[in-house]
């Protein structure tokens, strides 16, 4: 995610959560104002028209999507229910089947896509297998293998890339960390603060937790237990991406290089699409500029420069968090052993400008 992009998150949030707090606080002030049944439907109406044309001049303006939009839209009307006083809310019994009737649409959908899922289950797990030899990360082959299977666009199935890396790495047993391959490997955690930083993170969320809920339970039981699930949740996602970094390291395959970078993304960029390898990196304010860079490199007290750039030749995509897409010209590389790295990639890159150029003299036009 870009500056830009940051920067319309960012306010998104800011003003819904501040709509938010002025709305709790001025609904219980002047309850006695929400007992008109039309003010009550003006809240329930216009409050989640609010986030949604919030969402639309902010995030909407670097990347909208109608299902996003109509999220937005749900969760205001859910907020709205949760502001209204108990004894007010029997005015609308209707807003509570309607999240009947959404639950039941998403249990649906899950139904949905087990039913799809069984029915080519042994085309899955066939195909799964043929790429894991072609591709080596979890990540890429969950990818490669469910569009080789549907055969088109499966959003859905995309969006759980995520949370399908997150368990397969929760739950990986093989002792030994790194992956066995004829073709060199480049870990990129070993020589960082990386360990460090993520401890702190882990000490940290383990405290808010347990601080956020006794601090949401005075107010919501509820809401204390929601809370704690999405803090829950992104924990166990944090310790599986760790893992994933241990396990994953740089491939320098015959035809192509691999990169995973935990369970965030992962790219392959084929070496006859490398434009130029330099030790002289971008400058860091040019760097943040940029929106089609993809940076290999890790979080740490104090940042540091990346080792090695990769210019391309033509764009390729990155498959990033739930599956989104981002097309790339450029990549900031910082592994262990930066010089065993930039060797072979660079022997790697003039072998098959050679053979392109003994096949290109061999074919003339």
């Amino acid at each position: 995610m870009n500056k830009t992009q940051n920067v319309h998150y960012m306010r998104f949030i800011t003003a819904s959560v501040l709509a938010v707090v002025i709305l709790y606080v001025t609904v219980r002030k002047h309850v006695h104002v929400f007992e008109n049944s039309s003010v009550l439907l003006l809240l329930v109406t216009v409050f989640p028209l609010y986030l949604a044309v919030v969402y639309r001049m902010t995030i909407g303006r670097v990347k909208y999507s109608w299902k996003v939009c109509v999220s937005v839209v749900a969760s205001g009307l859910g907020i709205s229910y949760w502001i209204i006083p108990a004894p007010l809310r029997e005015q609308y019994k209707v807003i509570k089947y309607v999240f009947f009737v959404m639950e039941g649409g998403i249990i649906l959908i899950e139904l949905w896509i087990a039913w799809y899922i069984v029915r080519n289950l042994g085309a899955l797990i066939r195909t799964f297998r043929a790429e894991k030899t072609n591709h080596f990360y979890f990540l890429s082959t969950y990818v490669h293998t469910i569009e080789a299977v549907f055969k088109r666009p499966v959003f859905l199935l995309r969006l759980l890339t995520t949370e399908a890396a997150a368990l397969y790495y929760l739950t990986y047993r093989k002792k030994t960390r790194q992956l066995s391959l004829p073709y060199p490997t480049y870990s990129y955690h070993e020589k960082t603060e990386y360990f460090c930083f993520f401890l702190m993170l882990v000490h940290a969320m383990l405290i808010e937790i347990i601080a956020v809920h006794i601090l949401v339970m005075r107010w919501s039981e509820i809401a204390a237990w929601v809370v704690t699930f999405f803090d829950v949740y992104f924990l166990l996602l944090l310790i599986a991406d760790y893992r994933a970094i241990t396990l994953s390291p740089v491939v320098l395959a015959p035809d192509k290089l691999h990169i995973q970078l935990g369970i965030r993304s992962f790219v392959e960029v084929e070496y006859t699409n490398i434009e130029q390898i330099t030790r002289e990196v971008t400058a860091k304010q040019k760097r943040k500029k940029e929106t089609d860079a993809y940076s290999v490199t890790l979080p740490s007290f104090f940042e540091e420069e990346p080792k090695l750039e990769i210019r391309l030749k033509q764009p390729v995509e990155v498959t990033e968090l739930f599956g989104r897409k981002k097309t790339v010209r450029k990549l900031y590389v910082t592994v262990d052993d930066i010089h065993g790295f930039y060797d072979n990639l660079l022997e790697n890159t003039k072998r098959w400008l050679h053979m392109n150029k003994e096949i290109g003299s061999a074919n003339p036009r």
